[in-house]
């Protein structure tokens, strides 16, 4: 898989652990099955690029490091999860009808 396909796929795996609700960093660390060991990797190969992209936001800008932080989708972040959902539908009858 190349770094592209890496890249969106860890787009699509943090925006669908976020969903609808607001996480903190540990509960979406352990959702995308990562160790709590590896924040590092959880920061800059998905919370990071996610931000960046503008599908994912801080509930408290203002307070990195405060213990209450989480994690939220944004209106884009929302719309590209509904995307996925779409894609899936679709290629399940895709795999059905074959």
């Amino acid at each position: 898989m190349n770094t592209k396909n890496k890249t969106e796929e860890r787009m699509k795996r943090i925006v669908r652990a976020i969903g609808t609700q607001a996480l903190p960093r540990c509960e979406l660390i352990a959702d995308l099955g990562l160790r709590q060991e590896s924040r590092r990797n959880f920061y800059t190969n998905y919370l990071h690029p996610a931000i960046e992209k503008g599908y994912v936001r801080l509930t408290r800008p203002d307070s990195l490091s405060s213990p209450e932080q989480a994690y939220k989708l944004t209106k884009m972040g929302l719309e590209y999860l509904e995307k996925i959902r779409q894609d899936e539908e679709i290629s399940k009858k895709e795999q059905a009808d074959a």
